[in-house]
């Protein structure tokens, strides 16, 4: 194993060594060529319009018996919470079709230590955070709850920008239809299948981390393994310091809208 450090001290400057989670950047331990993956998350992350997301989702899917929701990267379960949030509330009453249909969730990611503060069910959020639940969802109460719990995480150093940060208990809905597991993404990424155009893999704010030539190799593996139909969805930091877009046009696959890609 080799112990990745954070380079950069300018909480938020784009740089492909900044490793930090939202309201906290930390040390941790990684063997991917000496690049960092650890990436600033949140719930409801805005480089994306989630609402637009589920409907989408949904009725682009509409046809299919069941979809196979993959996630790399996953950090805390921010983005897998968000997710299933969305798409169940774009289902209005047909919540227990889409519970059977896209859930749960496999969420991968390689940090050991991540891994086990999103197993437990505790998430640290932000004021933000709280706030944009509030614009996705319409009531926050019906996914996550108040606890007295704290959430620590191994080597955390608090941003500059982390005040008034709040530990929840995300609800059964979101911990039943999501499966946390440690995996290397560039292997992992080998073994998906996808049965009949009906993948969604989401791989959000961290291949920007990583050279051309390592994200160009990863978005070929996707085009490989992903049947038409399937959609790839990114995230602001991937097009960064890499025009994630002409890869992926490259590769196979048409922008249906911000983010969001369809294997053609």
């Amino acid at each position: 194993m080799n112990r990745i450090t954070y380079i950069d001290t300018n909480y938020g400057q784009i740089n492909r060594n900044n490793v930090s989670f939202k309201a906290n950047r930390r040390t941790y331990e990684q063997d991917v060529n000496d690049v960092s993956m650890g990436c600033y998350t949140g719930l409801f992350r805005g480089d994306i319009n989630w609402r637009r997301l589920g409907a989408y989702i949904l009725s682009h899917f509409n046809n299919k018996d069941n979809v196979n929701l993959v996630m790399f990267a996953s950090s805390d379960g921010s983005e897998a919470y968000s997710t299933i949030i969305s798409l169940l509330e774009a289902a209005g009453d047909r919540k227990n079709q889409i519970v059977k249909k896209f859930f749960p969730v496999k969420a991968y990611d390689y940090d050991r230590e991540i891994l086990c503060a999103a197993k437990s069910g505790l998430i640290n959020l932000e004021p933000d955070d709280r706030m944009a639940m509030q614009m996705y969802c319409e009531d926050y109460q019906d996914y996550f709850t108040e606890t007295d719990k704290s959430l620590f995480i191994k080597n955390e150093e608090k941003s500059p920008s982390a005040r008034n940060v709040k530990t929840m208990k995300a609800k059964k809905v979101l911990t039943d239809n999501v499966r946390f597991v440690r995996a290397d993404m560039f292997l992992k990424v080998r073994e998906l299948d996808d049965e009949d155009g009906n993948t969604i893999l989401m791989c959000r704010n961290a291949l920007g981390y990583f050279e051309n030539d390592k994200i160009e190799k990863f978005i070929k593996d996707v085009s490989n393994r992903l049947k038409t139909g399937s959609l790839f969805i990114v995230g602001v930091h991937d097009s960064v310091l890499f025009d994630v877009d002409s890869c992926l046009k490259e590769n196979g696959f048409e922008k249906v809208m911000d983010k969001v890609y369809k294997k053609t």
